[in-house]
């Protein structure tokens, strides 16, 4: 059986390739997949500044959400900024048995100005926590004063600094004159700026300590000094190993919910994509082998001798095509990565897992895909008579199977579930139904592939026959005698059709409805980015540049009300703004329903006038509020107001908000003209009265949507990404399907050739038939795709027909016609290269 079998590959070279080709690149992208999946669950991040520390204590990243009483539940969400620890903390973990010291580290963005002129702005820390990383003194004093620093040589170069220097540094807003009092670490130690641990107490407020160094006393078991240790401190994790480097870098911790969402969904289409591909493939294949399969029929082979013969041919390219996708998926995950960090999506420091275990499961899953498929195709063969062998049309009568009627329609109906519920979805959410919508939408799309495709020959048959006269009639008659065989080529180009068309232009729809609502309740004109920090004297003195009706800083941040119960955000933190209470009346376009914005000082909190009504409370009442960093509050309610429904914010007194922030800084302030003078003018007077700022930028409006937007783009960039590599997978499918339809038809093709058909005509009989199987297509994949579009664009109060939508549609089609031409008429001149005769003189 096994010679027959590498027989039977060597002379079907054409139509394995195809599987071939197909099992490579899906074993490749469930690598990929899988990759970014174990990463998220690893979160690999060797320490650059705590490595001397075996163990690391961090607050929990998660957040535990509250059910109606109060009490937590097992639903975790991520909290958006760092989860700062208590002073008591360092206290606790150094009586902890086997602990021989505790030392806490605390984080500050600075701003400091070069030599040249520019500023920098680098994360500060305690001087104490030096003694966890690479930074032995090398020359100097340690720094005590609350203007003494210490530097590592790789500020000391660019800055133009030795000890006894000064430098002027901003943090949070306060500019000072600072003196360098050493130079600590050595000239592989990362840009580190450190402060006396006074100054570091005073700056971390209530929330001082980011992370605590455990140094275990000699001959201690780590692991249990580690299992002690979080034990000790309710709501820590204790990091170990390579994933220490969350301690230096919250953007790590935060990183794995993308990382692991990313990688299931897009491993979900790509088994999708993968399993239609080749059951496609392998379909074809063994549907044009009908004559052959009789033969061996008529020779004595039983059913499952043929479908083992099937199989095995299938097996042997399949597993040989996964294997070497193993070797492809490794840079195509790097590559992928790579991007994705570049976006800011992970940061710089989370090392990619690429390891066994994302390459076995993808040569598990690639094999048992190709297996099933080639089950799956070769059901017929199994119950094929050896009459076949003698039938002269080689166009076996094919129908769907009643099964494949009831998933097909199954899944049908589960795509329009979807879809209805979209609707129905807050627009915040939507894409948690729309894509599975589209995925469920292309799966039953695949299962009745031949029945769209003979619908689609019988729309379609007067049209062409109206353009293309005989010939064209000629070309809808082929297709609709080989509806199955060719149904494999439209499944494939309404994959791309419906994957692409159906997330892209959703996404698109989604993105667009978000970046508006964000923006237009901020009615400001310029916006100032301060990268270190605003002081609490900018915000007036912008308000009293000439021209300027008002100016408010803007803090950005989440959280979640946890009393009185909130029932509205369990999925999400709530988005919070925070504002100045001066000027928020006037650089905000909320309508004001009670209480006054002018109110939100201290510990104050305003809500939508929607969202007040659901909680039953009234301007006056307390809430219980958890910041992004967990620490909780009472706030008290000053006003209410009107808001976008489904993108609701909340907002917080700016200094109030800032505070629990990871920066804990003001990075911008947003100011509103009083039209009195030219936008040119008032943008270099804003520019002068921030002069004095380090890396101050004044920008238009332009600046005040960019703030709202990189969220929205960095996530908008990774799906398109992702949503263009299935596209293009599929599109592979596309060339594979075509190419192995038309040079199969060598026999048909010469016959047309022998009785008076010239190559043109025969190529143009041949277009007009990939035509219609490729409009058919379409046309699937564009109702495949409305199973998303359509209920998003009702959810979020959308218009489908955007600029974004409509390029997204041409391109798609632009990618389906420069396919199919081009390979069909190279098919077609391959299939013609020799002449009728030799063609039919061999063997069928």
């Amino acid at each position: 059986m096994l010679g027959l079998a590498l027989s039977g590959v060597r002379h079907r070279i054409a139509a394995f390739v195809a599987v071939f080709v197909s099992a490579l690149l899906g074993a490749a992208l469930i690598v990929l997949s899988g990759s970014l999946f174990e990463t998220g669950i690893r979160l690999t991040a060797p320490p650059e500044r705590l490595g001397a520390a075996p163990l690391v204590v961090i607050g929990d990243a998660s957040y535990r959400m509250l059910d109606g009483d109060g009490r937590p539940t097992t639903d975790f969400r991520p909290y958006p900024e760092r989860h700062r620890l208590g002073a008591d903390v360092t206290t606790a973990l150094s009586s902890v048995e086997g602990v021989g010291a505790a030392v806490p580290v605390s984080f500050f963005p600075m701003t400091a100005v070069r030599s040249d002129g520019s500023a920098v702005t680098v994360l500060a820390q305690n001087w104490s926590s030096a003694a966890l990383g690479p930074f032995p003194l090398s020359g100097g004093a340690a720094p005590t004063a609350p203007d003494e620093i210490a530097i590592t040589p790789a500020l000391s170069r660019p800055l133009g600094l030795e000890p006894g220097g000064t430098v002027r540094l901003t943090v949070q807003g306060d500019a000072a004159d600072h003196r360098v009092s050493a130079v600590a670490g050595d000239t592989d130690s990362p840009p580190v700026i450190f402060i006396s641990d006074g100054r570091a107490r005073t700056l971390g407020g209530t929330e001082p300590v980011d992370a605590v160094g455990v140094l275990p006393r000699p001959g201690a078991d780590t692991d249990e000094v580690a299992r002690r240790a979080a034990a000790a401190v309710p709501g820590s994790t204790v990091l170990t190993g390579d994933g220490r480097g969350a301690a230096e870098d919250p953007a790590v911790r935060a990183a794995r919910t993308p990382t692991i969402v990313i990688g299931a969904v897009f491993g979900g289409i790509v088994l999708i994509v993968l399993a239609t591909v080749v059951s496609a493939t392998v379909s074809l294949s063994v549907r044009q082998r009908a004559r052959e399969i009789g033969l061996l029929r008529a020779a004595g082979a039983t059913g499952r001798q043929v479908r083992g013969l099937i199989v095995s041919e299938t097996m042997i390219v399949g597993v040989g095509g996964a294997a070497l996708g193993l070797a492809a998926g490794i840079p195509l995950a790097h590559l992928v990565f790579g991007v994705i960090t570049a976006a800011g999506v992970v940061p710089g420091t989370l090392r990619l897992e690429a390891g066994a275990v994302p390459l076995a499961v993808a040569l598990v899953v690639t094999s048992l895909a190709v297996w099933s498929a080639a089950r799956s195709a070769a059901r017929p063969a199994r119950r094929s008579r050896a009459i076949d062998a003698m039938r002269e049309a080689d166009l076996p009568p094919y129908r769907v199977g009643a099964a494949r009627w009831a998933f097909g329609v199954l899944f049908g109906i589960g795509a329009v579930a979807l879809a209805v519920v979209t609707c129905l979805m807050s627009p915040s959410v939507v894409s948690a139904t729309s894509g599975p919508a589209v995925l469920a939408g292309s799966v039953s799309a695949a299962l009745l592939a031949p029945a769209i495709q003979r619908l689609g020959t019988l729309t379609l048959r007067p049209l062409v026959r109206l353009a293309g006269g005989r010939l064209g009639t000629l070309g809808a008659d082929n297709v609709r005698a080989r509806a199955a065989q060719l149904a494999t080529v439209s499944s494939c180009v309404a994959l791309v059709m419906g994957i692409g068309g159906g997330n892209l232009v959703a996404q698109s729809i989604r993105l667009a409805a978000q970046e508006e609502s964000s923006v237009a309740t901020v009615g400001a004109d310029f916006t100032v980015q301060v990268p270190g920090g605003a002081g609490p004297g900018l915000v007036g003195a912008l308000e009293a540049v000439p021209g300027v009706d008002a100016a408010s800083a803007l803090v950005m941040s989440g959280g979640w009300i946890e009393r009185p119960y909130d029932g509205s955000h369990r999925d999400r933190p709530w988005p919070v703004r925070g504002v100045t209470a001066a000027g928020a009346g006037r650089v905000l376009t909320n309508e004001v329903v009670t209480g006054s914005l002018s109110d939100l000082t201290g510990a104050a909190v305003a809500l939508p006038a929607a969202n007040a009504g659901e909680l039953g409370v009234a301007v006056g009442d307390t809430l219980l509020f958890r910041f992004g960093d967990g620490a909780a509050k009472e706030l008290r309610l000053v006003a209410t107001f009107e808001d976008r429904a489904g993108y609701e914010n909340l907002l917080l007194p700016a200094g109030l908000l800032a505070a629990h922030t990871t920066g804990r800084g003001i990075g911008q302030v947003v100011v509103r003209g009083t039209g009195d003078l030219p936008p040119g003018d008032l943008r270099t007077r804003l520019a002068h009265a921030v002069a004095g700022q380090p890396e101050a930028v004044v920008r238009g409006r332009e600046g005040v949507e960019a703030a709202f937007r990189p969220g929205l783009g960095v996530q908008a960039l990774v799906d398109s990404l992702l949503v263009a590599i299935t596209v293009a997978y599929a599109a592979i499918a596309v060339v594979n399907t075509v190419s192995v339809s038309v040079l199969s038809r060598r026999r048909e093709l010469a016959l047309l050739r022998l009785a008076g058909a010239t190559r043109r005509q025969v190529r143009r009989i041949v277009l007009t038939e990939m035509a219609i199987v490729a409009a058919t297509g379409i046309g699937a994949g564009l109702a495949v795709a409305a199973a998303a579009v359509l209920p998003t664009a009702i959810a979020v109060s959308g218009d489908v027909l955007t600029g974004g939508s409509a390029a997204v549609a041409l391109c798609l089609l632009l990618v389906v016609a420069a396919l199919v031409t081009p390979v069909t008429s190279v098919a077609v001149r391959r299939a013609m290269a020799r002449r009728p005769a030799e063609v039919l003189a061999e063997p069928a």
